[in-house]
């Protein structure tokens, strides 16, 4: 009999719960909090009335970066996959910065940008835009020759093949392209925020300084909440759109 895969996954987390919680019974909480004393301090931090406006001045700066990354990084993406052109001038840089960590650039950020909303947009934007750039190239580049083939045959000009081949070829890989963004984004969104202790990264930063590692716990269970959910959305809406890439989109 085949088990399902929602009660797998239930037993999985089920098991590492009961690893962590015999952890942390052993360990102490100053090591290693229990999920019975996460969960207590969780409750705690959503009563204090800080996390909310720690969340919202984190999720619409981040946001206001992805989407500028989503903007310039998927036309980019597709330019350089249809274009060796584009594709030699840009390449090197796309490589250069997907290789370098957010927070070996935030010293240099807030030096030029200050410590305000310009500075967290734009390390979000620099740190999201090549993951978004490099998953169009490869899209792009992936295209069916048998696709176009069959265009030219039926006289399509060059706007027309692009309009009805190439574009709904792409459709799916722009929302895997958005879910690795946003993973990105997140990922430098906090980052920057632990560099000038603001919003929810100087809450992080805070709660490493207590003396029980729950409230850091906590708030780190709910940035991975946050993180699943969102990209569980963006793979919803790919699955819903464009249910015949279903298994690409799985990416």
């Amino acid at each position: 009999m085949r088990v399902p895969r929602l009660a797998v996954n239930a037993l999985g987390v089920g098991l590492a719960l009961a690893g962590w919680q015999i952890a942390g019974s052993g360990l102490g909480d100053a090591l290693v909090a229990t999920p019975v004393q996460v969960a207590a301090a969780l409750v705690d931090t959503i009563r204090d009335g800080s996390l909310w406006p720690a969340l919202w001045s984190m999720g619409w700066q981040m946001m206001v970066g992805y989407l500028a990354a989503m903007a310039v990084g998927v036309p980019l993406g597709v330019a350089m996959g249809r274009s060796d052109v584009v594709l030699s001038v840009v390449k090197p840089w796309a490589q250069m910065f997907i290789v370098v960590s957010a927070a070996a650039i935030v010293p240099l950020f807030i030096i030029l940008m200050g410590r305000g909303v310009l500075f967290c947009t734009s390390i979000v934007f620099v740190a999201t835009v090549w993951y978004v750039v490099a998953t169009m190239t490869e899209a792009a580049r992936g295209v069916s020759p048998k696709l176009l083939n069959v265009a030219r045959s039926f006289a399509a000009s060059d706007f027309q093949r692009f309009r009805y081949v190439i574009l709904p070829a792409l459709h799916p890989f722009v929302l895997i392209a958005a879910r690795i963004g946003l993973v990105h984004a997140l990922r430098a969104m906090i980052t920057a925020e632990m560099f000038i202790s603001a919003g929810f990264g100087g809450l992080l930063n805070n709660a490493g300084l207590d003396l029980s590692t729950a409230p850091l716990f906590g708030l780190i269970v709910i940035l991975m909440a946050l993180s699943v959910g969102a990209t569980s959305l963006l793979r919803w809406a790919a699955h819903r759109s464009a249910p015949w890439y279903a298994s690409r989109t799985n990416a």
